[in-house]
């Protein structure tokens, strides 16, 4: 019994020892295979991380490739938008500052030539029923005489009221005549505005040009028929002008008594109603008669209703050698030198002063300025340039460099700038900004204006007031040496 216990206990081991030879095998070719898996599956995963890459590479292509013709899908309609919009605001631009003002232009002259023709018919009838009045007159002296034996007597009359038919006749026919180049002169005109108002829904330059261009014939012939009237018309005379210029002494230290220059016949005489010190600019405001005085020491802008002596105070701590007023808008600009340098604005009553730009960065303060009520824009000097900008302060530029660049005016019909550098006289075209030399002057103007195609100028190193006229650029002085009042040279003037 013992030794089948023996056999069997060594048979258990035996079998027990073949089981654990046959599991190790098993364990060892598991594990091979996790090995293996393990393997796989690394190699899987960076196959994957190849793949991943390659399809991040491709998907930014695509974007990059989407985002660039999207771009320049973008970019192109965006130029035609902006490029219809800019096209759409320049011509309503050029609509508006061009055309409509012709337009409105050419309407006044029309109802004005209408007044005059008016007047003209009135006065035609009138002088008709004078001269049916003086013939009847005649018949009857023709008759009273015919029993008189006064022969001599009869002759002279006859011949004197012979000739007075004859004047008479010529007046009529003068006034026919006139009479006849109104009656043309309304064709044209209402030719003229109905040429311009069909015009403003074109969208092409050219026909606004050519309409401008007939515009200002017509307003020539209106300012020509105008004249004939006045010098034609026998009931009522021509009242007399007063155009003058007024002139003051700059930076004198005692009062002085403004001077006036009476055009008509070049008469200078006292200018009665303002007598002050140490004036620096001038200007005038023709819809409401009032004179704009600058004051230097005190700092001021008075005010003052033409020819009279009171004066009030519009400003208090401004310097400024220019001055300008746009009469439509009731807006005063002036170049300012204190309390900095700039471009500023005010109302007529001295309110609303606002800087338009400020010109501190330059070295020299502005002096005489000009504006262009049309176009909204405001030229200036400041002895070395001569400058623009809108009324709003946007698009400064420079026109034109040289030194003592004082003054500058503006033809605005015309669209042409007159500006000085030094004593030469410098004429500048505003639509391309061509300058050209008109002619040497005698003297640097200090500052100048414009008025009926004659520039008259103050001089800066001599007391003198010159005149230019520039259709024909003849130069002349038309007040040599005005030191015999003035304390100091320079003038400033107003028209």
């Amino acid at each position: 019994m013992m030794r089948m216990l023996k056999g069997i206990s060594w048979l258990l081991i035996c079998i027990s020892l073949v089981c654990c030879c046959s599991c190790q095998e098993s364990f060892v070719s598991v594990i091979q295979r996790l090995d293996q898996l393990e393997e796989e599956l690394f190699h899987n995963k960076a196959d994957m991380i190849r793949m991943e890459k390659r399809i991040r590479n491709i998907i930014d292509a695509v974007k990059t490739s989407l985002r660039v013709e999207l771009k320049e899908t973008i970019r192109d309609q965006v130029r035609e938008t902006m490029s219809e919009i800019v096209q759409g605001e320049a011509f309503r631009d050029t609509v508006k500052s061009e055309v409509v003002p012709e337009i409105r232009h050419v309407r006044r002259g029309y109802h004005q030539m209408k007044r005059q023709w008016q007047h003209v018919s009135r006065s035609l009838k009138d002088f008709q029923e004078e001269t049916v009045t003086f013939h009847e007159f005649v018949l009857e002296k023709v008759d009273d005489w015919k029993g008189e034996n006064t022969s001599d007597t009869c002759a002279r009359e006859k011949h004197r009221l012979e000739r007075e038919l004859r004047k008479s006749n010529v007046s009529v026919a003068e006034l026919k005549k006139d009479n006849e180049l109104l009656l043309e002169l309304n064709k044209t005109c209402q030719f003229q505005i109905s040429q311009l108002s069909t015009a403003v829904p074109v969208s092409q330059g050219a026909s606004i040009r050519v309409n401008s261009i007939s515009m200002s014939t017509v307003l020539t012939k209106l300012v020509t028929t105008s004249q004939l009237l006045m010098t034609a018309s026998l009931t009522t005379p021509r009242q007399e002008e007063k155009n003058r210029i007024l002139i003051a002494s700059v930076w004198s230290r005692t009062n002085q008594q403004f001077r006036q220059l009476n055009i008509d016949n070049d008469s200078l005489s006292f200018y009665p109603y303002h007598n002050l010190s140490r004036v620096n600019s001038i200007a005038y405001l023709a819809k409401t008669r009032e004179l704009l005085i600058a004051l230097l020491k005190p700092d001021r802008i008075l005010a003052s209703v033409l020819d009279t002596s009171q004066v009030r105070v519009l400003r208090e701590g401004v310097r400024t050698y220019g001055m300008a007023v746009d009469e439509g808008r009731f807006v005063v600009f002036m170049g300012t030198y204190y309390p900095k340098y700039s471009i500023s604005r005010m109302s007529r009553h001295g309110e609303e002063f606002n800087v338009v730009i400020d010109l501190s960065k330059f070295a020299y303060y502005p002096r005489q300025i000009t504006l262009d009520t049309r176009r909204e824009k405001i030229y200036w000097c400041n002895y070395l340039n001569l400058f623009t900008v809108t009324y709003d302060g946007q698009g400064l530029s420079t026109l034109a460099r040289g030194r003592y660049m004082y003054s500058v005016t503006l033809d605005q019909t015309a669209g042409v700038l007159f500006y000085s550098k030094g004593r030469e006289l410098m004429r500048m075209t505003v639509s391309n900004h061509v300058s050209t030399r008109v002619i040497t002057l005698h003297d640097t103007p200090w500052n100048m204006r414009l008025y009926r195609g004659i520039i008259y100028y103050g001089g800066w190193t001599a007391a003198v007031l010159g005149t230019v006229n520039v259709t024909g650029f003849i130069h002349h002085w038309l007040v040599r040496w005005l030191a015999d009042w003035l304390t100091q040279q320079s003038v400033v003037f107003l028209l």
